[in-house]
């Protein structure tokens, strides 16, 4: 089999070769891939999902208008941002660009608006009116999550009883238990992981402190210092502006709280 080989290249024109090479090089790069690396944050991003959830289909819908083709991978969230400050991505999401994030990364312009609650159990009476109040409480974070820069600032400076855990749903766990008093989440993401999470009797008993805890934009965040993904980015803005414009995003935000997220297809 070889030898046949040899001898039809032997045969084959030069000229032909080369354009053979030349062809399989261009298709190579026909497409160059954007690697972003995000995680299961129903209805944001959604890895059970085939298209990958509402912002994986605008995140894809934008490069692959611009040429390019983009590889979503799915890591914990303090493990995606790791990977990014060391250059084994080329941008993760949704984020909130929080200074300390900005030290290795740039960020996009807004994608959505994200609304950070607190998560209480139903038959608990428990108030709060700012970062102080919370000190007398236990609460449930997630490695990797910003939940506004007061408490933060809190959690990094010891004021706050915090529970840290690596897994999404494990907050949620603690409230249904009693263990904890509060877990802060995006509003959103919140009751679209309860409906998931829990029976209808089981998710009745958990609801939201009406005052939020922040309220934020979410972004992609880009390598920095790189020429490449700085172009990215600004190729992604453009995309961005474009939905907003034609009311695009405006009817993905009103979708995403409506809990009709997975319906949402940006208008050709």
């Amino acid at each position: 089999m070889l030898s046949l080989l040899r001898h039809l290249l032997s045969r084959t024109p030069r000229y032909v070769l080369l354009l053979a090479a030349l062809s399989a090089c261009l298709s190579a790069h026909a497409h160059p891939v954007v690697r972003v690396g995000t995680g299961d944050w129903v209805p944001y991003v959604d890895q059970q999902r085939e298209d990958g959830g509402a912002l994986s289909r605008l995140v894809r819908d934008i490069f692959k208008a611009a040429g390019y083709q983009v590889e979503f991978v799915y890591y914990p969230w303090d493990r995606n941002l790791l990977m990014l400050e060391h250059g084994t991505l080329d941008a993760v999401m949704p984020y909130v660009c929080s200074p300390a994030r900005q030290r290795f990364s740039t960020c996009s312009d807004a994608v959505v608006k994200g609304e950070v609650v607190l998560f209480q159990r139903a038959d608990q009476q428990l108030d709060w009116s700012n970062i102080e109040d919370l000190k007398r409480f236990r609460i449930a974070t997630t490695h990797g999550y910003s939940y506004g820069p007061q408490f933060d600032t809190a959690v990094q400076n010891g004021q706050l009883q915090v529970q840290q855990s690596g897994k999404e749903d494990t907050g949620f766990r603690l409230l249904e238990l009693g263990r904890v008093d509060f877990h802060p989440q995006d509003r959103a993401v919140g009751y679209a992981m309860l409906r998931r999470m829990f029976t209808p009797e089981a998710r009745a008993a958990i609801t939201h402190h009406p005052r939020m805890l922040n309220t934020e934009p979410l972004h992609l965040l880009f390598r920095k210092g790189d020429t490449r993904t700085d172009q990215l980015r600004k190729t992604f803005n453009a995309g961005l502006r474009r939905l907003a414009q034609n009311g695009e995003l405006e009817r993905l935000q009103q979708a995403l709280y409506s809990g009709n997220a997975d319906q949402w297809r940006a208008a050709p």
